[in-house]
């Protein structure tokens, strides 16, 4: 038999955790994740939605009456929608609150896909919703 010290085998350092990413970079991913599912939903919506009510459109016009303002500008300019990624990564990098820079890009990102998409869609709706009311 081999003599075995008295104070017992070596000590294993303990392992260390790997460090998790920080609450801000959460936030940031947060923000740019919602703003980019919302720039596809509002893309998809704008290639996809508009050219299917295009007869419910022209019927509008054809009334003679326009249509509604929030309708016309979501046709022309949801491809302004990209610009939204950069937005919240220049909110992180400009907001005035060092400490706050991280949650208002992450609650714009948010805000953009939770209240963006479903404006976009209402107002795809509008004027078929005018036209029903006229009816």
């Amino acid at each position: 038999m081999t003599d075995l010290p008295a104070s017992g085998p070596p000590a294993l350092p303990r392992a260390q955790p790997a460090p998790g990413p920080s609450r801000d970079t959460v936030w940031l991913l947060t923000g740019l994740a919602g703003s980019v599912l919302a720039a596809v939903a509002i893309t998809v919506i704008g290639m996809v939605l508009y050219p299917q009510f295009a007869d419910t459109f022209t019927a509008f016009t054809l009334r003679g009456t326009d249509l509604p303002l929030p309708t016309r500008l979501a046709m022309r300019f949801y491809p302004a929608i990209w610009l939204a990624p950069a937005l919240a990564l220049l909110i992180r990098l400009c907001w005035p609150g060092k400490a706050s820079r991280a949650i208002a890009a992450g609650v714009f990102g948010l805000l953009t896909l939770f209240a963006g998409v479903p404006l976009v869609l209402v107002s795809a709706y509008l004027p078929m919703i005018q036209l029903m009311s006229a009816l």
